[in-house]
């Protein structure tokens, strides 16, 4: 299908990885990747991590708001914070999932703004084998807090482009 443009996420594995052929498959599908894709979205799993962890950091403090959501993923259904044992994939995969959500909200909902993801892809890659792109996110924290005050945009821009949002450890 020629016509029809390929966003990939690709979740590549962090040194703490305890699968030893985890390097190995995302070496080999990076060829793929390189051959098939038109956009691929890079994720760390290690930066996801860093994330969930910074956010469990915020809770614990105090510093978010008073009040936080129930039934979140970093609470308890009685809003108590969750106490994690063990890597946080759900947490993780949510921080994705929201990626891709916004990613493709302009194209499942009505807007003079809104583009297609064929123009995306045409005005984020240019040139075909410059079609890895950085994902970042912000803000983080309203998976958790309800309270948090409302962001400027000038302080959203200089989150998206800090290191510390950013959904891979790279140095653009």
């Amino acid at each position: 299908f020629p016509d029809v443009y390929r966003f990939v996420t690709s979740v590549y594995p962090s040194g703490e990885d305890d699968v030893i052929t985890s390097p190995y498959n995302s070496i080999l599908a990076m060829k793929e990747l390189n051959e098939h894709a038109d956009c691929v979205l890079p994720i760390d799993n290690q930066s996801l991590f860093d994330i969930i962890s910074k956010i469990d950091l915020m809770v614990n403090s105090g510093k978010l708001g008073t009040t936080i959501k129930p039934k979140s993923l970093v609470t308890s259904s009685a809003g108590a914070v969750k106490k994690r044992h063990q890597k946080p994939f759900d947490a993780m995969n949510n921080i994705v999932a929201n990626l891709l959500l916004n990613l493709t909200s302009s194209a499942r909902f009505e807007g003079s703004l809104n583009m297609d993801l064929n123009e995306i892809s045409m005005n984020l890659v240019p040139f075909p084998q410059l079609h890895y792109l950085v994902s970042s996110l912000t803000p983080l924290y309203t998976l958790a807090d309800v309270n948090i005050p409302t962001r400027r945009l000038d302080q959203m821009f200089s989150d998206a482009f800090s290191k510390d949002h950013q959904l891979i450890r790279a140095d653009p």
